[in-house]
């Protein structure tokens, strides 16, 4: 999974994405809802966001249930200048080869002091991704995060209202009146098939039919209109103004540039249903399409190349049937345009596993740890160091591993300490991972465990070149 050096985006979005949550929660599947419910409850509140989009739920790693966009950092920050993507955003998102599916871009508004010009539109098949720039004569005293609270696409008579998932940005100077920024909009088969007044949207299963990636289906071009009249999160500090953006985006490169592989493995020995239906390789992403039913519990894939380089997960979303199907798509960076084959290793997450001498062992901060993962498998732990109040924990696998969630530690009172998802630094060719957790763990007893079950020997490869 990936993990990101610097926040993504502020506090105030993961509060106002909590907050919008619990108070629209009807018609989500009572299954779906304990699902949502006992995630939020282990996992770490700050870094927890999720967005319902007719009544779609997205969800981050391996939970069918949360929409958690994790950055990872790698990326030649020199492509910035070819696409016109600012230099910030790049270093936030692994963007792969995104010229290849930039489309240009050079719309200005102006309201109420603030000009906000739209830069680029990135579209592989599935993300719509608008970047823009935000400038004022005053200082900002909210971060103007622009999350449109209507936008739709159209074509050919055809009119859908989507939701965004995710904002990314950052000041561009210490006066803080300037802003780069990107928005992101996952857009699936349902969002060019199912119109606003269709009433297909009241299938129940629509949502399972409709959370596809058919890049092949996709109209050649469609316009996205959006519409903004505040900027930022925190209620009493929203810039009020209207900003109106229409732009029109071309589908061809991304139809030219990338490449579905049907795969349509069954993996029956993960529960009911499983089953991998197809890999979407795109300019900057490794998206998997797979299938399962609810009783299956919660689970996701890790991918390695044929180089051995894990691919960072950067984010997901599922759909949900009446009856406990669900669809599941899962986004990973796509860094090595050379690559030939993927190996895929699916896992389930279960964050009330009971300890066992298969999952946990005492944590040596003093020295090195051994974490059990699987037959003859490890996480290992290196080195341990302490700074600024935080203990930082490098640690290595031979294999794959929930890199999201790699482990967590103990102490002898019960307390769980879990990392710091925008301070923890992904793992690299020839380069340790490092997790960094609040407190200093250093002179106490620790247990520490694995909340993964990997499947190694469901593990299985796939031809790129098929």
């Amino acid at each position: 999974m990936k993990l990101e050096r610097s926040s993504n985006v502020t506090s105030k979005f993961d509060e106002n994405f909590k907050d919008k949550i619990k108070k629209n929660t009807n018609n989500i599947p009572e299954h779906i809802q304990v699902k949502i419910d006992d995630t939020l409850a282990n996992l770490p509140d700050k870094n927890l966001r999720r967005k319902r989009k007719k009544k779609a739920i997205t969800w981050s790693v391996a939970a069918a249930i949360l929409a958690i966009f994790l950055m990872s950092v790698q990326l030649n920050p020199s492509l910035a200048s070819s696409i016109g993507v600012p230099n910030i955003i790049i270093d936030k998102l692994s963007l792969g080869d995104a010229e290849k599916v930039s489309n240009e871009a050079n719309i200005v508004q102006e309201s109420n002091g603030v000009k906000i010009s739209i830069t680029k539109a990135i579209f592989d098949g599935y993300y719509l991704m608008v970047s823009y720039h935000a400038e004022s004569d005053q200082p900002f005293s909210e971060t103007p995060s622009l999350f449109p609270e209507e936008a739709k696409i159209t074509y050919n008579g055809f009119k859908s209202t989507i939701s965004p998932s995710n904002e990314v940005g950052e000041f561009l100077d210490k006066n803080k009146k300037a802003y780069d920024g990107m928005v992101i909009f996952p857009l699936n088969k349902e969002a060019f098939t199912v119109s606003d007044t269709d009433e297909a949207k009241l299938d129940p299963d629509i949502l399972v039919k409709g959370n596809q990636i058919e890049i092949s289906e996709l109209p050649k071009k469609f316009k996205l209109d959006m519409k903004a009249t505040a900027l930022g999160f925190e209620e009493d500090k929203k810039l009020k103004g209207e900003w109106h953006f229409s732009l029109q985006v071309d589908t061809k490169k991304a139809a030219t540039k990338s490449k579905t592989v049907e795969v349509n493995k069954n993996l029956p020995a993960l529960g009911t249903d499983v089953k991998v239906e197809k890999l979407v390789i795109t300019p900057i992403r490794i998206h998997l399409q797979s299938v399962q039913h609810e009783h299956a519990g919660i689970i996701d894939f890790l991918i390695e190349d044929n180089d051995g380089e894990a691919k960072n997960w950067l984010n997901g979303s599922v759909g949900v049937g009446k009856n406990g199907s669900e669809r599941m798509l899962s986004s990973y960076e796509n860094i090595n345009p050379l690559m030939k084959n993927l190996t895929v290793v699916p896992y389930k997450l279960d964050m009330s596993v009971e300890f066992s001498a298969e999952n946990s062992t005492m944590f040596q901060p003093n020295g090195e740890t051994k974490l059990p993962i699987g037959d003859n498998e490890y996480i290992t732990i290196s080195n341990v160091e302490v700074k600024d109040g935080k203990t930082y924990i490098s640690y290595h696998a031979d294999v794959p591993v929930n890199e999201y969630l790699p482990f967590i530690i103990k102490d002898k009172n019960g307390g769980d300490y879990i990392r710091i998802l925008d301070e923890s630094i992904a793992s690299r060719a020839n380069k340790d991972a490092i997790v960094v957790i609040e407190g200093k763990l250093l002179d106490e007893e620790y247990t520490i465990y694995s909340p993964n079950t990997y499947y190694f020997d469901e593990a299985f490869t796939v031809d790129l070149n098929q």
